[in-house]
């Protein structure tokens, strides 16, 4: 190898190597003694570089090159984009604001109850004890109605639905509304959107708690099997209207729903999951039926 220039350490030698690469010089560049060594394998190719440098050296005289900042040593910003974050958290917020004020409720809460783990704080989140009277049946809904006394007592029938029992259940569930929220929101308005959570929310815990007479229960579950009902039936009966899911992905909530009864009933709001499907289709399919019968 023959030694064909040599520059200080601290220039940036990037415009005259990518001119060397034109012109298809086999080159090595190495650092001595607090300098930077450019070497060729023939004298050919030296005075070639020669050249090319007298030539760089008189751009950059002229000023017509300037040199280029070195790239510097990625900083936590390059590894975490809190600005990037940002932005997207805003631009899904104008997009889809009550998909993510729920989720941010959710979030809320589960770091205030530790993931369920500490009740304390959040014990007014709990469905109310309404008492169903004497036997659990057709007439226990109506009774436990008339017992909706206060706004708070009406908030605490959809509160259930912000608590969630540990990080799987929390991931779960958020990540499938931001998947159906999103999308009807987009399809529709947010404010039919946010009365439809209302309703899927009152629906699923309601049966869920006729169903157990308990009130130790919670999270999202039951309103996104009812999301997943309602865009179910809109996918039906109007299939232009922007709602449509994959049919494997139907059948897979599906089956789960039906595994999660089977396998974990015990520690599972099934009922929340099933009235929440049962609600969601009765919406879906009131709602594109209007809309056939106001186009027809």
């Amino acid at each position: 190898m023959i030694r064909a220039a040599v520059l200080d350490a601290g220039t940036d030698l990037r415009p005259l190597l990518e001119a060397l690469a034109r012109q298809g010089l086999r080159f090595r560049v190495n650092e001595e003694s607090g300098a930077q060594v450019i070497w060729v394998a023939s004298e050919a190719e030296a005075e070639l570089v020669t050249a090319l440098l007298a030539q760089w050296q008189s751009l950059r005289a002229q000023g017509l090159l300037t040199d280029t900042a070195a790239p510097s040593a990625p900083g936590l910003g390059h590894y975490f984009p809190l600005q990037h974050y940002l932005r997207d958290l805003l631009r899904a917020f104008f997009r889809a604001p009550v998909t993510v004020l729920v989720l941010l409720a959710t979030l809320v809460v589960a770091i205030i109850s530790d993931l369920g783990m500490d009740l304390n704080g959040v014990q007014r989140l709990f469905y109310p004890g309404f008492y169903p009277g004497p036997g659990v049946g057709s007439a226990s809904a109506p009774r436990l109605l008339a017992q909706i006394d206060s706004l708070e007592a009406l908030l605490r029938t959809l509160s259930p639905a912000l608590l969630h029992f540990g990080a799987l259940h929390l991931v779960f569930n958020s990540l499938w509304l931001w998947h159906f929220g999103r999308m009807i929101e987009a399809a529709q308005s947010s404010l039919m959107y946010l009365l439809l959570l209302c309703f899927l929310a009152f629906v699923s815990n309601t049966v869920q708690y006729l169903w157990s007479l308990s009130v130790n229960f919670g999270g999202l579950s039951g309103v996104v099997y009812g999301l997943l009902g309602y865009i179910w039936m809109w996918q039906l009966m109007a299939p232009r209207a922007g709602l449509q899911l994959p049919p494997a992905m139907i059948g897979f909530l599906l089956l789960a729903l039906v595994l999660m009864e089977v396998l974990a009933s015990a520690w599972i709001a099934t009922a929340a999951h099933a009235g929440g499907l049962f609600a969601g289709m009765v919406a879906g399919l009131l709602g594109a039926g209007l809309q056939r019968i106001r186009r027809a």
